[in-house]
């Protein structure tokens, strides 16, 4: 122990007096606002004990604060002149019948009257998690008298309930700065999400004033081109000839960069899920693809492919480029032979582009999802194609990886969300529980039941976990539905609501509305037979 010397009296501090003040300030009871519950305790210390006099003291660096008095009012003194600065130091409760004979206190100016003429003492220390006595529970009289063994029992379980409420203040205020940090934080994410829609809204107005600024002029200096070449003083010399093609070849070459480019930029935004049958949009592709194909003698295979849930336009655009770079990329000694193929493993849908083609060096797959990077560039590209797809991946929450095809060429793969195919197959989980489902009519179909608002509030909750319930708070007050007006006629006003509010609700509300649209129809069809 070092003492240290006050405006008044030098007194002792633990060794570790450092650990113990920085264990007091996590509690915020000597500058914060006052505890009732002290008060009580304080009150019941008093009771118990038979004493006049009860205080709750905080020994802090200097001085002694009794945070809550009975039989007084509450008084801040110099450490050095505190009874209780000895007894912190203490190894358990003390106990005195009369502390003008025990030496620790005879000369303490509450004892020898120059401030009071306590007799009977009694403190138990306040002890918090970490072993450091932060104050005392103290009860004092100016009469001599012993405890008994049940006062001395009860005092020291009353000061184990000042820690209590000690630690439940301190637990309060983390949970109050928490909520003000996670209050604060959500607001900056809400402005970085306004910004971020503004960004790109303005972006996609960008591409659209690009899209005529530089295509416009463009188209027509690939006009100008194509009827100079028709000019017959143009067309008999052969250097006339060469030159103009060069300049066709560069201003197509400008034409699909800028193609690209707008591509790129267009699929920024976030996209609109919906169930998409992958085998007609690859379809569309092949015919899109059809000259290149041909042209390349290109072979391909298309197995079966599922339904998703994702957005058509980027969707197509994926397989697009992942289907064209495959003719691009082919290897120049031996037939091109593409297979688009697809597999569901552990509840996740994958789709496989496999060439023969070139490939990609293991060192390059890092880097090729980057913007402008090209690893064959002997072939005419630009760059962006598989940027754009890296991009369309992202915004769908899959992923999209490459491998070798065995024989040579590369395998792309990427994973996508299962469209629902059943009324138990739902990728939020919107099948029927007995437990908070009604049970299906005697009337409807076998096997399909008519989704109800119980099965999109079990949605939200396997979908948002903890954050389930203020979300369906919110999507009733969208939907401007009460506690008393959630009957399942209700529900397409619901799902309505639930796919504007974020892209997890929405993937729930059209799986719902998958399934309350197929019900609609086969019950409708089921009538109509009857």
């Amino acid at each position: 122990m070092t003492d240290i010397v006050t405006s008044r009296r030098p007194f002792p501090v633990p060794a570790d007096e450092d650990a113990r003040l920085a264990a007091l300030a996590a509690y915020d009871i000597v500058d914060g606002a006052p505890e009732p519950d002290l008060q009580l305790i304080a009150q019941l210390a008093a009771d118990v004990c038979g004493t006049a006099r009860a205080v709750v003291n905080i020994t802090a660096a200097q001085y002694q604060h009794q945070v809550a008095a009975v039989g007084m009012a509450p008084q801040v003194c110099d450490r050095g002149d505190s009874m209780c600065t000895i007894s912190i130091l203490e190894p358990a409760a003390v106990v005195l019948a009369d502390a003008s004979t025990d030496p620790r206190f005879a000369d303490n100016p509450h004892v020898d009257g120059t401030m009071d003429s306590i007799r009977l003492y009694a403190a138990s220390q306040l002890r918090v998690g970490d072993g450091q006595v932060i104050g005392t529970l103290c009860v004092f009289d100016t009469e001599v008298r012993e405890l008994t063994a049940v006062q001395r029992a009860g005092l020291d379980r009353l000061a184990r309930m000042v820690v209590d409420v000690l630690e439940l203040r301190r637990h309060s205020g983390l949970l109050t700065e928490a909520l003000r940090d996670r209050e604060q934080t959500l607001a900056e994410l809400e402005a970085t999400h306004q910004e971020l829609l503004r960004s790109n809204t303005a972006l996609q107005q960008f591409a659209g004033q690009v899209s005529h600024d530089l295509k416009n002029p463009l188209t027509g200096v690939l006009g100008f081109i194509s009827s100079l070449a028709e000019v017959p003083a143009v067309a008999d010399d052969e250097t006339a000839t060469w030159m103009l093609q060069r300049v066709m070849s560069s201003s197509t070459r400008m034409w699909r960069m800028i193609e690209d480019v707008l591509a790129h930029a267009a699929v920024s935004g976030a996209p609109d899920f919906v169930p998409v049958a992958l085998s007609d949009i690859t379809g569309q592709v092949l015919e899109d693809l059809h000259d290149a194909i041909t042209a390349a003698d290109a072979r391909i295979d298309v197995d079966e492919l599922p339904a998703v849930i994702g957005d058509a336009t980027q969707l197509r655009v994926l397989l697009q480029n992942l289907i064209g770079n495959a003719v691009k990329y082919r290897h120049p000694q031996r037939r091109s032979t593409i297979r688009i193929s697809s597999a569901l493993t552990g509840g996740i849908q994958s789709i496989s582009v496999a060439d023969n083609g070139r490939g990609i060096p293991p060192a390059d797959r890092a880097k090729v999802t980057e913007l402008f990077t090209r690893v064959h560039t002997d072939v005419e590209g630009t760059g962006i194609g598989l940027a754009t797809c890296q991009r369309i991946i992202a915004a769908h929450h899959g992923t999209l990886s490459f491998r070798d095809t065995p024989g040579g060429g590369t395998t792309v793969t990427v994973t996508l969300p299962p469209a629902p195919t059943t009324a138990s197959a739902s990728p939020c989980g919107t099948a029927a529980h007995s437990s908070i489902s009604p049970a299906a009519d005697a009337t409807e179909p076998a096997g399909l039941r008519r989704p109800s608002m119980a099965d999109a509030r079990d949605a939200v909750h396997r979908s948002h976990g903890d954050a389930a319930a203020p979300i369906w708070a919110k999507l009733l007050r969208t939907s401007q539905l009460t506690g008393h007006e959630t009957s399942d006629d209700a529900l397409p006003q619901l799902l309505r609501a639930m796919t504007a509010l974020d892209p997890v609700s929405r993937l729930c509300a059209h799986a719902i509305g998958i399934r309350l649209a197929a019900h609609t129809n086969t019950a409708t069809t089921t009538r109509s037979a009857a």
